[in-house]
C-alpha cells in the first residue's frame, strides 16, 4: 500500500485549493474525488461567486479576505486565466438588518473602502438597481466575483504539475487513524498518509461524525434571466448585488455573456437528507419568490428565464465555517459547514488546510472557526 504525505477527501473548491497548496511544497500528495473535479453535484460549480471584503458576516473573516485575494491573483497569474473580475458589490438592508451596519462594522475595523448611498444615488449611478425605505445601500468598489469552475480546474492543474496525484470517480468508504496516520478505504483501493484532509462538502457529515452535531444540507436554485436593458453590464454600471428584505435575503451578479443576469435567494432552501439524491428540478415557489425580488428591485432584468441550476450549501449551526483539527486526531483536519458562503475563501483556507499537514500549526487567524468555539452547538 503506497503511503503519502496527505491526502485530501473531496476535491472541489477548498480541497483543490489545498491539493495544490500541499503539491507546491513538494508533499507527496493524494486528492480523492468521487466526481469529476469540478462538477455540478456539490456546491462548487455554476460559473460565478462573489468575493467581497467589508465582510458583513463577522469583522474576523477580514484578515483571511486579505489574504485569499492576494492568493486568488498569485493563482491567476500562473494559471494564465481571467479568475477575477471587479465590478463593486451593492449591499442593501435595512439600516437595523444584518448587511449594512455590518458592512460598515467590518469596513470601519479594518480601514476598508465603502460607500453608503442615498435612494436617488443607487438610482442615479446604477439604474438598474432600486431600493426602498426601509432599506439602506452600501457599495464596495473593490469587490467582484470568481470564475469559479475555472478556478478549480486551475487549482487542480496548478497541484498535478507539481506532482500531486487526483483520482476522479473513486468513493471514499472510511478513514480510521492508524498509529500517528491514517488509513483511507474507498471502493476501489486502500491509502495510507501521515495526515489527512476533509474538505468534503454535503458529504462532510459522512467522515466527522465522531464529532459529534450534524451539519445540515439544503438544496439552493440558482438563475439567469435576460436583461432587457445593458444597465446590468459591468461597463455600463452593471454590479455585483446583495439584498437583505423582509421577504428573503437574495444575491446576483452582473451580466456578463448571453444568459442575462443570474440571481439566487440565499434564504431557505430544501433540506436534503442524501445528497446523492437530490430533486434538481425548479421549484415554482422559489421561482416566484426570485422573480417578485426581480420586479422590485431589479426593474430591468426580465422575466425570461435563460438558464436554471442548483447547488448545495451545507450549513453550520451558527452559520459561521468549521475549520479544525481533529481533537483526538492532530494528523486529521478538516473545513466544513461553508453555510453558503465558503467559495471566496477556498484559496485561503486550503492554505491553512496545508499548514497543518505540513508543519502542525498555522499563523492565519482562524481560531474563531474552530471546532470548539463558544456557541457552536448552542
Amino acid at each position: 500500500m503506497e503511503r503519502y504525505d496527505a491526502i485530501v477527501i473531496g476535491v472541489g473548491g477548498v480541497g483543490s485549493a489545498a491539493l495544490a497548496h500541499l503539491a507546491t511544497r513538494g508533499a507527496k500528495v493524494l486528492g480523492i474525488e468521487r466526481f469529476e473535479s469540478p462538477n455540478k453535484q456539490g456546491s462548487t460549480h455554476g460559473q460565478t461567486r462573489l468575493i467581497r471584503m467589508a465582510y458583513y458576516e463577522h469583522p474576523d473573516y477580514v484578515p483571511l479576505l486579505q489574504r485569499a485575494y492576494q492568493l486568488w491573483g498569485g493563482l491567476e497569474q500562473e494559471s494564465g486565466r481571467t479568475l477575477y473580475q471587479g465590478c463593486g458589490i451593492l449591499q442593501v438592508s435595512p439600516g437595523d438588518g444584518s448587511v449594512y451596519p455590518g458592512v460598515l462594522a467590518s469596513a470601519a475595523q479594518h480601514q476598508l473602502q465603502v460607500e453608503t448611498l442615498s435612494e436617488e444615488e443607487v438610482r442615479r449611478r446604477f439604474p438598474g438597481f432600486r431600493i426602498e425605505e426601509p432599506l439602506r445601500a452600501v457599495f464596495e468598489p473593490g469587490a467582484g466575483y470568481l470564475m469559479v469552475e475555472d478556478c478549480v480546474t486551475s487549482y487542480v492543474e496548478q497541484a498535478k504539475r507539481a506532482g500531486g496525484t487526483l483520482l476522479n470517480g473513486e468513493s471514499v468508504r472510511e478513514w480510521r487513524a492508524v498509529g500517528g496516520g491514517v488509513e483511507v478505504v474507498t471502493d476501489q483501493n486502500r491509502y495510507s498518509a501521515k495526515n489527512l484532509i476533509v474538505t468534503a462538502g454535503s458529504w462532510a457529515n459522512d467522515f466527522l461524525r465522531d464529532l459529534g452535531g450534524r451539519l445540515e444540507v439544503v438544496r439552493k436554485s440558482l438563475y439567469w434571466y435576460e436583461a432587457e436593458e445593458d444597465v446590468y453590464r459591468p461597463e455600463s454600471g452593471g454590479v455585483g448585488f446583495i439584498y437583505e428584505t423582509s421577504r428573503g435575503n437574495f444575491y446576483g451578479f452582473p451580466q456578463i455573456d448571453g444568459n442575462g443576469v443570474k440571481v439566487a435567494e440565499h434564504t431557505g432552501g430544501h433540506p436534503v437528507a442524501n445528497p446523492l439524491l437530490v430533486n434538481r428540478d425548479e421549484d415554482p415557489a422559489e421561482t416566484a419568490r426570485v422573480l417578485d425580488f426581480l420586479s422590485r428591485y431589479l426593474p430591468g432584468v426580465s422575466p425570461r428565464k435563460k438558464a436554471f441550476a442548483t447547488c448545495l450549501y451545507t450549513l453550520s449551526p451558527d452559520r459561521r465555517f468549521i475549520v479544525d483539527r481533529h481533537p483526538e486526531f492532530p494528523q486529521v483536519s478538516f473545513a466544513a459547514g461553508l453555510s453558503g458562503h465558503g467559495y471566496k475563501f477556498a484559496s485561503v483556507l486550503g492554505e491553512v488546510l496545508a499548514d497543518w499537514a505540513t508543519q502542525g500549526r498555522t499563523e492565519l487567524p482562524v481560531g474563531f472557526l474552530s471546532l470548539g468555539r463558544p456557541g457552536l452547538c448552542g
